[in-house]
């Protein structure tokens, strides 16, 4: 059996989706409920009539939906083996009539561009509903969001691509290695959740912060103005380093999951995949 096919590919990635559908679908209900629920707490004071409408407060929930979601991209790395609990999903993934490549692809691409996907669509289905809501009640708020939801991520004023938000308050440099450590982050969670068969996702984040009050300790003790320093432009050769540096630690991320997805067995070790 060649390494990789395409159209054995396909059909693993169809069976994948066939035998997850459900699971998908309750999870972008749940999360469109709940960006709901974030615009209902900017929206309720309004039908009350104890507030009146201000754009700058949509917009501060559209903010607020846009770091709901960024944290699920960070955090969705964690579920990649989510249905491999089992003796039996353990076989019934192990004897998929494809390689340990596609099979890890499919899974990867779910985890990554699958969720990143279905948060759009849940946001969207959220701000549909937020439109007809303020429709029926009679609120001046008809006005669609998306395009603002998705300037978050993908756009700025001038019209560059791939940069964390619309107005930035830093340079381009710091913008960058921000996207490296989300970047980093996810795949972090990715090896979590192919290497733990227990608690995933609780001892992941556990390590992370760990790792993040340890840099931050370094930070701290570093005669550096941080302040000044994520915003002085002449550091961003710095910070785009940083970036890159991140971007690789995440590849090799991706690459020890493989490896450990490769070493799976149906019986494995009480606490990990090995």
């Amino acid at each position: 059996m060649s390494n990789f096919n395409i159209k054995r590919f396909a059909r693993t990635a169809h069976w994948q989706c066939r035998i997850s559908l459900k699971s998908v679908l309750s999870f972008a209900t749940g999360l469109s409920l709940g960006y709901l629920g974030i615009m209902f707490g900017w929206l309720y004071p309004i039908l009350k009539g104890d507030k009146l409408l201000g754009y700058g407060d949509l917009k501060h929930t559209v903010e607020v939906c846009s770091l709901v979601y960024l944290i699920l991209i960070v955090v969705s790395g964690v579920w990649i083996f989510a249905d491999m609990g089992t003796k039996e999903q353990r076989i019934k993934v192990k004897m998929l009539p494809a390689t340990d490549v596609e099979k890890y692809l499919v899974r990867w691409l779910g985890v990554t561009l699958g969720t990143m996907v279905v948060g759009i669509m849940a946001y969207c289905a959220a701000d549909v509903l937020r439109m007809v809501t303020c429709l029926v009640t009679g609120v001046d708020s008809l006005g669609c969001t998306i395009t603002d939801f998705l300037k978050m991520f993908f756009l700025n004023d001038n019209g560059n691509t791939i940069v964390i938000s619309e107005h930035s308050a830093y340079t381009a440099g710091t913008d960058y290695a921000v996207v490296g450590w989300v970047i980093w982050a996810q795949s972090f969670y990715v090896l979590g959740g192919t290497l733990l068969r227990r608690y995933q996702f609780v001892i992941t984040t556990l390590v992370h912060i760990l790792l993040f009050l340890a840099v931050a300790a370094v930070v701290a003790w570093l005669p550096v103005d941080v302040d000044r320093a994520v915003a002085d432009s002449g550091n961003d050769g710095a910070f785009y380093a940083a970036g890159v540096a991140l971007c690789l630690v995440a590849v090799v991320n991706w690459w020890l999951s493989y490896k450990i997805f490769k070493r799976m067995q149906v019986i494995n070790n009480k606490w990990i995949n090995l």
